[in-house]
């Protein structure tokens, strides 16, 4: 099963995208359940080996306070921005990082198709939980694990 972690944000934040985002035509969209802002990515891996990584990582983290920001895209996968209000998510996202060949670009996948030129700004909200998922299949994902700042 590949694993990574994720913040999933709240449903009126997902209402306020999905409203910008509805007449925009072309794009191959990705199922609004399946948005989500990957943390780490952690490839093939055993859930009881990750789990307790995880837990250990983000002990003593500071739920972060963020917004969704301008659309971009790597090639022909769109997505939408993050942009931090303050220092604690930058901390989250080195807490949870596992592949270190890749720089971290956090980022809301939406879709797949030509560039979308979209300026956006998002209402702000707190990750109170990180989920960690799993998935065998694309946009497919099975909650591993659930933590709270406040645990």
């Amino acid at each position: 099963m590949r694993l990574f972690t994720a913040a999933v944000p709240p449903p009126e934040v997902l209402d306020h995208l999905a409203a910008v985002l509805d007449g925009v035509d072309n794009v191959d969209w990705v199922p609004r359940n399946s948005w989500h802002i990957t943390l780490g990515y952690y490839g093939e891996e055993d859930p009881e080996t990750r789990v307790p990584w995880v837990r250990s990582q983000a002990k003593g983290l500071v739920a972060p306070t963020v917004s969704l920001s301008d659309a971009g895209n790597f090639g022909k996968t769109l997505w939408m921005g993050v942009s931090a209000v303050d220092s604690s998510f930058a901390a989250l996202g080195a807490a949870l990082e596992w592949n270190a060949h890749r720089p971290w670009h956090p980022h809301l996948t939406i879709g797949h198709g030509e560039v979308l030129d979209l300026p956006y700004s998002g209402p702000q909200w707190t990750i109170e939980e990180i989920v960690l998922l799993g998935a065998d299949r694309r946009y497919e994902y099975t909650v591993v694990d659930r933590l709270r700042f406040a645990d």
